[in-house]
């Protein structure tokens, strides 16, 4: 078995273990996102009884350690710095015939066709790790059990990427673009634009049985959770309840991700700022 594998299982074995040190205000030089910290603290996640899917059900208080998640979702131009970096085998490029690197005016957008298992690496490969679907959704929807990260009204064009057929590179938006839509916390494109892998296995009676603190989603499983919608998905997909799922090797022209990463003991809660 390769090295970097080997790395990854342990990751995987240790990602939710506290961070040892993380100073005040620090950057990761290999990934220079800037990433906002989400507050210790409760909020309402799931829906109601005779609202949403049976999947997003029951809403309960789940109460969150604090921890970082990125403000974007991981762009061409970042995901290029891992691959030249560590040799990881480059995504599909979905625009053309030629290679991914070889892509032009694509830096900004989201990457597309990663598979789980290429999101973990590169969080790894960062220094953080993919968010845990509990985390995914309070930096989505905040602490008023909103609908969507901008409040209860349905999506408009300025606020997400959605409900859109195949058109090359106007497909996607910029990672950094609709700040309409962005979450209480400032996140972008948490509602469309591309689902986005989290850290989870998926369950769909999960949600009864989670523990109140830090959920982090069943032992095993076979399917992994994915969150947001895309720009191919209705309006109902990019509810910040709304789940879905896949296998672990899925890749599509409609799935990227984000990353997160644990604030370690001692560390005063703080907002990173660099892109």
């Amino acid at each position: 078995m390769k090295m970097w594998r080997l790395m990854i299982i342990a990751l995987t074995l240790t990602a939710f273990l506290p961070a040892a040190t993380a100073a005040e205000g620090t950057m990761i030089e290999k990934d220079p996102v800037e990433m906002m910290t989400i507050p210790a603290g409760p909020f309402i996640r799931g829906s109601a009884s005779g609202e949403g899917r049976l999947d997003e059900q029951p809403r309960r208080k789940i109460y969150l350690n604090a921890f970082d998640i990125d403000i974007y979702e991981v762009s061409n131009a970042h995901y290029m710095k891992f691959l030249d970096e560590t040799l990881h085998k480059p995504p599909m490029n979905v625009f053309a015939d030629r290679p991914f690197n070889e892509e032009e005016d694509i830096g900004e957008l989201p990457v597309v066709q990663v598979t789980w298992h290429d999101a973990v690496d590169y969080c790894f490969w960062a220094g953080k790790r993919l968010p845990t679907e509990a985390e995914w959704e309070k930096a989505a929807r905040g602490n008023d059990g909103r609908l969507y990260p901008w409040g209860d009204q349905a999506p408009t064009r300025q606020q997400a990427n959605f409900e859109k057929d195949w058109e090359e590179k106007k497909t996607f938006v910029e990672v950094t673009a609709l700040p309409e839509g962005q979450s209480p916390y400032g996140l972008r494109n948490l509602a469309g634009n591309v689902r986005e892998w989290v850290q989870d296995w998926y369950g769909s009676e999960y949600y009864a049985s989670a523990p109140d603190k830090n959920p982090k989603g069943p032992e095993t499983g076979i399917l992994k959770v994915l969150r947001g919608g895309s720009w191919k998905s209705f309006d109902t997909d990019l509810r910040a309840t709304s789940r879905s799922k896949g296998g672990f090797a899925l890749k599509t022209h409609g799935i990227g991700f984000r990353c997160a990463r644990d604030i370690g003991p001692g560390q005063t809660v703080s907002q990173s700022n660099a892109r």
